[in-house]
């Protein structure tokens, strides 16, 4: 049995937030590589189109510009996944980042750090990069 076989997702769609990053666009190449339909959210266009045109090589993909935050944002691109790609039945919460201003260091001890620094990285981070997600894709 090959590793194709054994992991073969052509029957499947994935969604992967934050697949213009690192993390989630390496994901996003395996899923493709795997045989599944896979949509690409991210803020960046400009790398998220690259994305999506380099998996395409795989079978289809595409691109959603999103922000991770805005759950009406969050739900058409859900509508309109569905109505390219198929229901999703993949989910890959990727999304998230560091702001500068919430990372400990020895010039920005924790005892100041800015608590507004700090809730803009939990948003980001957990209501954006899980929560959200979570409730939108996961309500189909």
């Amino acid at each position: 049995m090959s590793t194709n076989d054994r992991f073969n997702l052509s029957q499947e769609v994935a969604v992967v937030l934050g697949g213009t990053g690192g993390l989630g666009g390496a994901m996003a190449q395996g899923l493709a590589q795997a045989g599944a339909k896979v949509a690409i959210l991210g803020r960046n266009k400009e790398r998220g189109e690259a994305k999506a045109k380099e998996l395409s090589k795989h079978g289809q993909a595409s691109f959603v510009s999103v922000d991770a935050l805005d759950p009406q944002a969050l739900a058409q691109a859900e509508k309109r996944i569905e109505k390219e790609l198929g229901p999703v039945t993949v989910l890959v919460n990727a999304a998230g980042g560091n702001q500068p201003a919430a990372i400990v260091t020895p010039e920005n001890p924790v005892t100041k750090l800015a608590l507004s620094a700090w809730k803009e990285n939990f948003d980001l981070n957990l209501i954006g990069g899980a929560l959200l997600p979570c409730q939108i894709f996961g309500a189909g």
